[in-house]
């Protein structure tokens, strides 16, 4: 075939090698062609042949059901164009949806699940990544990216979503069979951008008018591309303190800080820049030659974090914990000294009590809690504009990431959103019921859903904390009247959703901590309700 020549047999982007096909269910391979399909699944020698026409340019073409099983090859040729998917499964697929607690990668729960996932090797649990390529306009079909089916091993287990994973490997512990996750969750993402907005017209007309400027093709991406300018010359503000030294000395007129604390300027003058915090340690002997590791638990928002000058390690929003290896050699006997520009983008600024804060060198822990030094470094004078984020927009998630997978066959749907409506939960049950009934109608199939309850949360940015010394948790979280009605919510989901069962993440909270670890848990919660459902 000449490889110069523009392709005309274009399956979609799930389809790869290693794929998992759902079992017991036909099976559709789809996407775009220009004349007859031909698609044949072999095994051992023998081989199943299909055959199906193209309409407007697509093609779906329909496999027999199957059980599970592995090894299989499948290809798929139209004209003189040939596809070959080796290493293809038959198991159960679930589609994982929802906003950043169900998007959280593994590597992001290792300070409770290290050992679990050192131990786990699951090349037949497999994950393939929908990240959404936005096209909102309902007359036309968005395209699915082309990310590779993933196994749940080594490195690439780290970016599997942690909530699926560690459901998905109990699952398959107990049936022996492929695991398959389409994992379409996104960070922020609200319930209304997982609803079309003819269904959204229910629930007001603002919705409609929120997409109105983002229906045509391309204004998303140019809109979030204009957004990056803007951000940038906030930034060239704010990075009027780098190359100064600040790194290198903590500076003659630095103030004392207790860290962890919590500061929020709600009422004040509120600040917006950079602040440098630093804090000198002691190095009693020569450093081996391995790694170091310097755990500065959470804060708000961004940092860049240096050694004795040298940049260890930086975060670019306020929620990971700070987990910064670095080589050995960038240490000293005797005094070092650690600094961390903190930014403050929105009045806020927070090394967050009851995490952890340390120095480990050689097995040897050195707790940073206590006595540090501060000192502004910028000033913006204004706030950060609000991020804005596609996954915002109504229906932009249903247009892209649910439509485009429509002939996709699934076992389940796992929910777990919320988040990002409880400042607004009025009717939150209701849309999430009308959603849940219209993604079955999108996929043909009666899926049964497991949705989760929200963990407590308290925003340590509320305005009603000021500065709190490490220990607040003991006071209890104060959780927002907002946040509770969406959990009181979702716990009822059963009694309004036919084929739904709830678990809960409300005893998994952490003090100050939108992301909750402990996903193992909640995952086997989530696992036991997918067998019972099977």
């Amino acid at each position: 075939m000449d490889c110069t020549k523009e392709k005309s047999l274009i399956p979609a982007g799930i389809f790869g090698d290693g794929m998992i096909l759902q079992r017991g269910k036909e099976s559709r391979i789809f996407g775009k062609a220009q004349g007859e399909v031909t698609a044949i699944l072999e095994k051992d020698g023998k081989k199943e042949e299909y055959k199906t026409n193209v309409e407007n340019g697509g093609f779906v073409c329909s496999l027999d059901a199957h059980e599970a099983g592995t090894g299989y090859k499948i290809t798929i040729s139209s004209g003189d164009e040939t596809v070959t998917y080796e290493d293809v499964c038959f198991g159960d697929v679930y589609y994982l949806s929802g906003q950043s607690n169900m998007e959280l990668p593994v590597y992001r729960t290792l300070d409770v699940t290290e050992d679990e996932v050192k131990a786990s090797d699951y090349p037949y649990v497999r994950q393939y990544l929908l990240s959404p390529l936005y096209r909102l306009d309902p007359s036309k079909e968005a395209s699915l990216p082309e990310n590779p089916w993933t196994k749940a091993q080594g490195e690439a287990l780290m970016g599997f979503s942690a909530v699926g994973f560690f459901a998905a490997k109990r699952l398959y512990d107990e049936l022996q069979i492929p695991i398959g996750l389409v994992h379409a969750a996104q960070g922020g993402a609200t319930i209304e951008a997982w609803m079309p907005l003819n269904l959204l017209d229910g629930f007001g007309s603002d919705f409609r008018e929120k997409a109105k400027p983002f229906m045509a093709d391309g204004t998303v991406q140019e809109f979030l591309k204009n957004q990056d300018i803007t951000q940038a010359a906030w930034v060239d503000t704010l990075n009027a303190d780098l190359g100064k030294g600040f790194e290198n000395e903590i500076p003659k007129d630095a103030e004392e800080i207790n860290v962890p604390f919590i500061r929020s300027n709600q009422g004040e003058e509120r600040f917006f820049g950079s602040i440098w915090f630093y804090r000198e340690f002691e190095v009693e002997d020569e450093v081996k030659d391995n790694d170091v590791f310097l755990y500065l638990g959470e804060m708000i928002d961004s940092d860049i974090t240096y050694v004795n000058g040298k940049e260890v390690g930086t975060t670019a929003y306020c929620y990971p914990p700070r987990k910064y290896h670095f080589p050995s050699e960038i240490l000293r006997k005797g005094k070092n000294l650690i600094a961390v520009r903190l930014v403050v983008e929105h009045g806020c600024s927070a090394f967050l009590p009851d995490h952890p804060y340390f120095i480990s060198i050689d097995g040897k822990k050195t707790d940073l809690t206590g006595k540090w030094m501060c000192k502004t470094g910028s000033t913006t004078k204004i706030e950060k504009d609000p991020f804005f984020m596609a996954q915002w927009i109504p229906s932009s998630l249903f247009q892209s990431s649910v439509l485009p997978v429509k002939d996709f066959a699934m076992n389940g749907i796992w929910w777990y959103q919320g988040e990002s409506n409880a400042s607004d939960p009025k009717r939150y049950d209701e849309k999430f019921l009308a959603m849940v009934l219209k993604f079955r109608e999108t996929f043909g199939d009666d899926l049964p859903i497991v949705c989760t309850v929200m963990a407590d949360y308290d925003d340590p940015a509320n305005g009603k904390i000021g500065d709190i010394a490490s220990g607040f948790s003991d006071n209890g979280l104060t959780i927002q009247e907002g946040w509770k009605t969406v959990q009181e919510m979702q716990q009822a989901a059963p009694s309004m959703v036919p084929l739904c069962d709830v678990v809960s993440a409300k005893d998994l909270s952490e003090p100050f901590e939108l992301h909750p670890q402990n996903k193992s848990i909640l995952g086997a919660r989530i696992a036991e309700k997918a067998m019972l459902q099977n």
